[in-house]
């Protein structure tokens, strides 16, 4: 398995797997509401990794998957340096990282006591995460578009393409991916849509991977 692959697994398992374990340990623990969030919303993704010792799982996980989302990136841009342009390249990394970055920020302040944590710091790095991944997606779906006509071999296109169309239409549809103190059932069941989706976007260059070496620098 190349460094590529392990990255694109990694940064899949230590985001979403880290969510359905502290959820699992919130229900165990009574923390956590049961149900089916993503047909339910019967509560947001903060909420499940608050209290108890989940809360500790899901602020190791999530800041330990921040860090594999900034090496994806890094290793994204070298996989299109060949067929794309630098300042593309630059914007697609710029605002991939700035996401990441706002999820380790707004994941950091969470406390077991409600009224401990910094809830405007939160919100904003939940959102900036969000916001700056559709733009990153966005921008590396465009070039391994373009690199694709030039002869890049991508397994997982057809699964990318679904993956972008649904982001879109799920921004465009619900007003786009807004996280809050307070969110409606709706909100809260397009978060966790939206969340497994993009975990799932990075999973797919699992496939692209596979037959090439690529390392950071």
């Amino acid at each position: 398995m190349s460094f590529g692959q392990v990255t694109a697994l990694l940064s899949f398992i230590l985001s979403m797997g880290t969510i359905a374990v502290t959820y699992w340990i919130g229900t165990t623990q009574g923390t956590a509401e049961l149900c089916n969030p993503f047909i339910d919303g019967c509560t947001d993704i903060t909420h499940t990794g608050m209290k108890g010792d989940g809360g500790f799982i899901f602020r190791g996980g999530m800041i330990a998957a921040t860090v594999f989302f900034m090496i994806w990136w890094q290793l994204m841009r070298s996989w299109l340096q060949p067929y794309s342009g630098k300042v593309a390249l630059n914007f697609m990394q710029f605002f991939g990282t700035l996401a990441a970055v706002g999820l380790l920020v707004g994941t950091a302040v969470l406390l077991p006591e409600k009224d401990a944590t910094r809830w405007g710091v939160h919100v904003r790095g939940a959102n900036l995460f969000f916001q700056g991944m559709l733009i990153a997606l966005t921008i590396n779906f465009v070039l391994i578009v373009k690199a694709r006509k030039q002869g890049l071999s991508v397994p997982s296109f057809r699964c990318k393409t679904a993956l972008m169309a649904i982001l879109w239409f799920m921004f465009i549809a619900f007003a786009g991916v807004t996280v809050g103190i307070e969110m409606s059932h709706g909100k809260r069941i397009i978060e966790w849509w939206a969340t497994l989706f993009i975990g799932c976007y990075f999973l797919t260059s699992f496939w692209d991977w596979k037959s090439v070496k690529i390392s950071v620098g």
